[in-house]
């Protein structure tokens, strides 16, 4: 295999040629430095190679602009484009100029760079790494199938339990989008497409700067498809790290958290799911709920089956680990295990299994804040309450506590005080 990378940056470049190295001692790699070179001219071998790492930013010249000229010649190999966090819109552009993959430069791991190279390249894989290779490529595949009007679908950029993530664009802009694609199995599950299709009827009815905005839904392909905006600044699990963030920062997020379920809640809909993947963050850094695909109507949650457990274990409030009715209160209950987390930086509850975890919010009390964080102590204790009827009531009652408590009126935009 030959590889050719392009970037102005030489300690990049010598990185990801010890990642390909590592991973295929017989790979020749090429370095190409931008800063001492011109664009390569139609002499140049670019079809000898099997790959091309291309940045989008090369010093003295626009990658989208080599790009588009490498994609011009017969002989141009598969591409693999860099873009910066943030710089979807370069994606697109990338993309429709004929990148056959795009990967941002803050977020790329080893595996991620082998594994963009093995999609592009069709390199044999370890038999360790043939069934994620197969799901990857078999979303892919659904990928180049899907037909929604007026979308252009780009690339595979993230998949779950029940459905496949794709970067797309209108045909008419390049203005990002996703298009979340329900899989093939779960569509044949009545209950799991009834959900999915259900999201879209609940979001609708919500129109709330917190919420995601979707834009369109159907079926291609056999598979049912929602339209939605993309979120350039990821999401809470991502923005967390494994790490607390400073209190005041973490307040924020959990009041536009709260300002969200009191738009959601305003319309019946109880979210049940909340979690950090769930939560998604603009450029701006306004947040956005996402995910709707266990959400409720507050008319219809007692007529859920009893002793159904719906929701992610580490979240769950109490009423929901039993299977009883939930009504606002469990999102109230959830935002609260969140906060714990972005104060702290850890689980409110840890256990071998799902199982003992959910378990943990039945029976074991929340343990106590840090002292350094004792100002939110009574605060959590509201939110974590196992009765629920000695819990906040619904969302404006939390944000009447948050202003009274940290923000003393100040407007939405502001920052609590810093814990000492």
């Amino acid at each position: 295999m030959r590889v050719l990378i392009i970037d102005d940056d030489e300690d990049l470049r010598n990185l990801l040629q010890r990642h390909l190295v590592q991973e295929w001692p017989d790979a020749e790699v090429e370095q190409y430095d931008p800063l001492t070179r011109d664009m390569p001219d139609a002499a140049f071998p670019l079809g000898s190679y099997n790959v091309v790492i291309l940045d989008y930013m090369l010093g003295r010249g626009d990658g989208l602009e080599w790009l588009h000229e490498f994609k011009q010649r017969a002989d141009c190999p598969p591409v693999i484009f860099l873009t910066g966090a943030g710089n979807e819109v370069t994606a697109v552009r990338a993309m429709k100029y004929g990148a056959n993959d795009y990967l941002r430069k803050q977020e790329l791991t080893r595996k991620r760079l082998l594994n963009s190279v093995r999609d592009v390249a069709g390199q044999s894989i370890d038999a360790t790494e043939q069934p994620e290779a197969a799901e990857r490529q078999a979303g892919h595949t659904l990928g180049a199938r899907l037909q929604v009007p007026g979308i252009r679908i780009l690339r595979l950029i993230g998949e779950g339990g029940m459905s496949r993530v794709y970067l797309a664009s209108r045909e008419s802009s390049d203005e990002p989008l996703v298009v979340k694609a329900l899989r093939l199995d779960v569509t044949r599950e009545t209950n799991a497409l009834g959900r999915f299709l259900e999201e879209y009827k609940l979001i609708e009815r919500i129109n709330s700067r917190h919420v995601a905005h979707i834009y369109s839904h159907g079926v291609s392909a056999d598979h049912a498809y929602l339209v939605m905006e993309f979120f350039d600044g990821g999401d809470l699990m991502k923005r967390l790290g494994g790490r607390a963030l400073p209190p005041d920062q973490a307040l924020k997020i959990f009041r536009q958290l709260m300002y969200a379920l009191g738009d959601i809640h305003e319309h019946g809909v109880l979210h049940r799911d909340l979690k950090p993947q769930n939560l998604m963050f603009r450029a701006d850094g306004s947040l956005a709920v996402v995910d709707f695909g266990i959400a409720k109507h507050v008319d219809s949650v007692d007529r859920t089956s009893h002793g159904e457990v719906l929701g992610t274990p580490r979240y769950m409030s109490p009423e929901q680990v039993r299977g009883t009715p939930v009504d606002l209160r469990t999102d109230i209950y959830s935002a609260g295990v969140l906060l714990y987390q972005m104060l702290t930086g850890t689980h409110l509850f840890d256990g071998e299994t799902a199982v003992e975890v959910a378990l943990h919010h039945l029976n074991t009390m929340p343990p106590p804040l840090p002292e350094r964080l004792g100002i939110y102590q009574r605060l959590l204790d509201r939110l974590l309450q196992k009765d629920r009827d000695a819990r906040f009531r619904n969302a404006d009652e939390v944000i009447g506590f948050l202003e009274r408590r940290y923000f003393q009126d100040a407007p939405e935009s502001a920052a609590p005080p810093a814990a000492k």
